[in-house]
């Protein structure tokens, strides 16, 4: 990462004035440094935008090359493509010519996880001049175009591992090491959507590409597959079509329940899925439902579709969400506070997909405020986003957070036991249960085995006096504070 200079390293007249003399004429590449332009870029444009906004969007740039009378740059992600292009590629331009001259332009590549830049289609070059801007994609022959769906970022390295999806992921793994040659064909995952069953399927088609590069893959949705046996049709290319999905060596269709209801296409798939299973290919579905209960699709395909492996995607837990969250904020070059990371894995738990839609907006929100993110901003900006209101807390739900902290059955906390560990955990549950409620003495005391009002009293000044000799159990009662009070916004 360049950080802007103070000072230049070299003078701004000694490119710019020069370039015009020549008439814009191309400048020997020997004669400039992308790092020294680069600092010099942000040196004017620091002084244009505000401070968040410049570290967010500006920081993570890094200068990689001239090339073509441009400037090239790599950055994150295709998000930072967009947002630049909307909101800063004129102060980037600007300082450019600035600093070069006015025929000079910008070229931004995506690096991938592994650090190399790549021209699929989700990872283009994005050029940038001062008439237009335009997006520059490979061309490809027909056969070539199904490795171009593949997004380079969708990897087993990049694939966050929880519970819900531990078994799916070794399944996938297993038939990109051995495509075609474990009991595991075909390997059908399933789930709700957002859960990550596109990434896992990419991630097996990007594995072959990278350890089999001889090999034929194409990844699919069952709309791009229908599509295509259509336009087949209407063309009279019927059997260029065929010869064309059943000479693949991998073959992943994405979402086989769109299937539903279209004859013509799923008999097609039939043959062509009977065509690679008994020449030893590797066929990967996904679908949003097990096999079994997939409606309006023939019978022959449902048998078929259960022949080898049929795993499902279960939601993300909160340490599962919390990881996600971390490393898609890091890949993005953007630091995540960890109190704002917890309130936004609390809160958003239906899947994975409105987990980073909920961070890219408190990204852009960030930065169009003008406002560093904290967790003020993040209860702000995701108000109408997440699911669980401050209406939800309880002295039950207390209970239950507590008792899951300290690893004790919740109905413990009301007993009459006096084991030492049990009193300690209902004692910092009386005292949390009054600091965020504010509820009666009498009211606690219920809802703790009908205990009375000086016993709550006893209960709360014992935790306030601990708290301040205790350094841990501080820790302790704020740690459950905060899960409480973020579970429960």
């Amino acid at each position: 990462m360049i950080e802007p200079q103070s000072q230049n390293k070299f003078s701004y007249s000694a490119f710019s004035t020069s370039a015009k003399e020549k008439d814009h004429s191309t400048i020997s590449q020997k004669l400039l440094d992308p790092k020294e332009i680069w600092s010099g870029c942000c040196e004017i444009i620091q002084n244009q935008i505000s401070g968040p906004s410049f570290r967010t969007w500006i920081n993570p740039i890094e200068p990689v090359r001239i090339e073509n009378n441009k400037l090239v740059v790599s950055i994150p992600n295709q998000f930072f493509i967009e947002w630049l292009e909307g909101r800063y590629s004129e102060f980037i331009l600007s300082a450019l010519h600035e600093i070069v001259n006015e025929n000079f332009g910008i070229s931004y590549l995506i690096k991938d996880s592994s650090g190399a830049f790549t021209n699929d289609k989700s990872n283009f070059v994005h050029e940038a001049t001062g008439q237009m801007q335009s997006v520059v994609l490979p061309s490809k022959t027909p056969a070539d175009r199904f490795e171009t769906f593949l997004n380079a970022r969708y990897t087993f390295e990049s694939f966050i591992e929880g519970n819900g999806n531990k078994f799916a992921k070794a399944a996938a793994l297993a038939v990109s090491e051995k495509p075609g040659l474990t009991s595991f064909n075909p390997l059908v995952i399933y789930g709700g959507a957002g859960m990550g069953k596109t990434h896992l399927i990419q991630a097996i088609g990007n594995y072959v590409k990278t350890n089999y590069p001889s090999k034929k893959i194409a990844y699919v949705t069952s709309e791009n597959f229908t599509n295509d046996f259509v336009g087949a049709i209407r063309n009279d290319k019927i059997q260029e079509f065929s010869k064309l999905y059943r000479n693949f060596d991998l073959l992943m269709v994405d979402d086989i329940q769109f299937f539903a209801d279209k004859g013509k296409t799923q008999e097609e798939f039939f043959h062509t899925f009977n065509t690679l299973h008994q020449m030893g290919k590797q066929i990967v579905l996904t679908s949003d439902r097990p096999p079994k209960e997939l409606k309006q699709v023939e019978e022959r395909l449902i048998s078929r579709f259960q022949w080898g492996l049929v795993t499902d995607i279960q939601p993300p837990d909160l340490e599962t969400r919390i990881a996600i969250l971390q490393k898609r904020s890091e890949e993005d070059g953007v630091y995540l506070p960890p109190e704002v990371c917890e309130f936004v894995a609390m809160n958003i738990t239906a899947n994975i997909r409105e987990l980073e839609g909920a961070l890219i907006k408190l990204l852009a929100y960030s930065s169009i405020a003008n406002t560093e993110l904290n967790l003020d901003l993040a209860k702000s900006v995701l108000k109408d986003t997440i699911a669980i209101k401050k209406k939800n807390l309880s002295i039950d739900m207390i209970q239950k957070t507590v008792a899951a902290y300290y690893n004790i059955p919740e109905d413990m906390l009301r007993a009459k036991t006096r084991k030492k560990e049990i009193v300690e955990a209902r004692q910092i549950c009386m005292f949390l249960t009054k600091e965020i409620l504010g509820s009666s003495l009498k009211t606690i005391g219920l809802h703790f085995g009908g205990r009375d009002h000086s016993t709550v009293i006893y209960a709360c000044r014992l935790v306030e006096e601990s708290m301040g000799s205790n350094p841990k159990i501080k820790d302790d009662v704020e740690t459950m504070k905060r899960k409480i009070e973020l579970a429960g916004y």
